[in-house]
């Protein structure tokens, strides 16, 4: 619900917890972000994408 507001306030901490779901279900974080990556807001996608390998990384910000 909050994924694709761009008030830092609010993405920042949207991000930090994709991050964390992430280290627990990596294959959900990525298809969240399969569906929605182009709707999160910048700082989000960053924070989410943190930990995952450089090259996922990269393909998700790019």
């Amino acid at each position: 619900m909050l994924a694709g507001d761009t008030d830092p306030v609010v993405a920042k901490p949207v991000g930090i917890a994709l991050k964390y779901a992430g280290l627990q279900d990596e294959d959900a974080l990525r298809g969240f972000l399969d569906q929605h990556a182009s709707a999160l807001a910048r700082p989000a996608l960053r924070y989410a994408v943190e930990k995952l390998d450089p090259a996922v990384r990269k393909a998700y910000l790019g």
